[in-house]
């Protein structure tokens, strides 16, 4: 059986469900998850060096998770985000390599720091692969989405994974 990533994405919240069961589509979904580690994402605002800036308030009311996959000296994020209330809107992506220094930036492309787009559809959903070489004592990746606010400097609406997953 076929199906595309952006099916995928549209059932973002039955996967579990499905994935306890025993339907083709759950194994599917299951092999393709399992070529990498599935990462959640939540509405945290982090540092560069991944801890958490306590006062960061967001929109979070979408849903996003990647799948991160390492080999050959590289690292890949497939982003999957859905957020209904948020068709055809613009955000920012990093695939971020750790350890990182809190006062090294991590807002552009540079050493460490892989940036991607992503574009919602008519129905709020998106997909985006971003990918960057490892650099040497690396750690762990970990994937920042952000939507720019046009009164802050600050994001108006992000979404970091929970962990940096291992590579």
């Amino acid at each position: 059986m076929s199906f595309s990533l952006s099916a995928v994405a549209r059932c973002a919240v039955p996967v579990v469900v499905v994935l306890a069961g025993s339907t083709p589509l759950g194994s599917s979904i299951s092999a393709w998850a399992e070529s990498g580690t599935v990462v959640p994402m939540r509405s945290i605002l982090r540092a560069c060096d991944f801890s958490p800036i306590p006062d960061g308030a967001s929109a979070d009311s979408a849903t996003a998770s990647a799948v991160i996959h390492s080999s050959g000296g590289s690292a890949t994020a497939d982003i999957h985000f859905a957020e209904p209330g948020a068709p055809n809107a613009h955000y920012d992506v990093a695939l971020i390599q750790a350890p990182r220094a809190s006062t090294a930036p991590c807002d552009g492309p540079g050493p460490g720091v892989a940036v991607g787009s992503l574009n919602t559809d008519g129905a709020g959903i998106a997909n985006a692969t971003v990918s960057d070489s490892l650099r040497s004592g690396t750690t762990g990746v970990w994937v920042f989405i952000r939507r720019a606010s046009p009164y802050s400097q600050s994001p108006a609406e992000f979404y970091t994974s929970d962990f940096p997953a291992k590579v």
